[in-house]
């Protein structure tokens, strides 16, 4: 593939993850982000192990600057301000795409950016410490949109040994994400456990089975799932191994924001206009917030 030039906005533990393996590809990469871009002091960075450079870094966005892909790696509560400073900046694209761990509907940025955001949905666990990045893949890796601009996203990741599939069943797998989040983010941080112990221990397992029913029901009401039995087996079959803790957990522990309002909090707003019971996902909002005050 030719080389392309790419920004990446919102470097985390993602972005930076993106951002190396996009550079090791002889692509001028420029990753914008701040706390965990500035706390990696080498100029390279583990994945596995394996050692990448680090791409061009900036800790303010650049002015009137042309690429051809745009990247927005934020959280979900930072990613309409990422879209104004985009916007602000007078940034152009050819191809703006967002990594999400949620529902979110990209339409409304539209408006602000003149141009489609391509949805990015990652079945992956990402942790980072220091220059060390951890990543635990699944056999589901990345999906995308089945568009003329998802296909050139696919292309680009896949070429770069991320595996990007653009999929015409998108939303049945953003659903499918967000019943993953749901069920295991929150869970994760309120045990202080990671995926493999929450599905070992008898009484967290009995939780997930329960959020799982009554996201399933919710999320069926507005998207195309797949069958629940095919559904449960993979996320069980993809996580029941993972040493990873959720990046919910992550997030306590750092004290930063969490996204629990966009997967629990959003289910039980699903829920509610659906007249459908959201008590599971109910309390876990209520163990979370006590958790927050501890």
């Amino acid at each position: 593939m030719e080389k392309k030039r790419v920004l990446i906005c919102g470097a985390g533990s993602i972005g930076i993850f993106l951002g190396a393996k996009l550079h090791s590809h002889k692509h001028e990469v420029y990753l914008v982000g701040r706390r965990k871009l500035k706390a990696v002091e080498s100029d390279k960075v583990l994945i596995n192990n394996k050692e990448y450079d680090i791409p061009k870094r900036k800790y303010s966005f650049p002015k009137q600057d042309k690429y051809d892909f745009i990247f927005i790696t934020s959280k979900l509560y930072d990613m309409e301000k990422m879209v104004n400073l985009i916007s602000k900046n007078k940034i152009r694209g050819k191809i703006i795409s967002s990594i999400q761990n949620g529902l979110v509907d990209c339409l409304k940025f539209k408006n602000i950016l003149n141009k489609k955001v391509v949805p990015i949905c990652v079945f992956s666990g990402f942790r980072i410490e220091k220059n060390k990045i951890f990543s635990n893949p699944t056999p589901m890796g990345w999906k995308t949109e089945l568009s003329k601009e998802g296909k050139e996203v696919s292309r680009l990741l896949s070429s770069c040994g991320i595996p990007c599939d653009a999929n015409k069943k998108f939303d049945s797998l953003r659903a499918e994400k967000m019943i993953v989040n749901c069920c295991l983010n929150a869970l994760s941080a309120i045990e202080k456990k990671p995926f493999k112990t929450l599905f070992t221990n008898k009484n967290t397992k009995n939780r997930i089975d329960r959020l799982f029913d009554e996201c399933y029901v919710i999320l069926k009401t507005k998207f195309p799932l797949d069958k629940k039995e095919t559904i449960k087996r993979r996320l069980v079959n993809n996580w029941k191994n993972s040493a990873h803790y959720s990046s919910t957990y992550q997030d306590v522990l750092s004290g930063r924001k969490t996204e629990v309002d966009f997967f629990n909090g959003y289910m039980v707003q699903l829920g509610k206009k659906y007249n459908l019971s959201t008590k599971e996902n109910e309390k876990i909002l209520r163990d979370f917030k006590r958790l927050s005050k501890t």
